[in-house]
């Protein structure tokens, strides 16, 4: 199961999405996601440890962990969004 935090920072939901299918959704789009940026949001945003345990998990520069884990939260966005009931339709 996700952490929280990664559920609420890409949480917009809609009205037909309920939490268990937002998180299955949101595993699948996370495996795809390229291994570096899946590391750097875990660690910076799932378990809350910001750019630097980002970086430490990584082994890049803080700044380069942060820009990691944006593309990683913005690619996750993405993904969700075009998973999203009715998306597309």
């Amino acid at each position: 199961m996700m952490p929280p935090q990664v559920v609420d920072a890409l949480r917009d939901p809609t009205p037909d999405d309920s939490e268990a299918a937002l998180l299955s959704r949101l595993e699948g789009a996370l495996a795809a996601l390229p291994p570096e940026e899946r590391a750097a949001v875990v660690a910076a945003v799932g378990y809350a440890e910001g750019p630097v345990g980002a970086a430490m998990e990584v082994e890049v520069d803080p700044a380069r962990a942060e820009e990691l884990a944006a593309r990683g939260l913005e690619l996750l966005r993405r993904a969700l969004e075009e998973q999203a009931p009715g998306a597309g339709t």
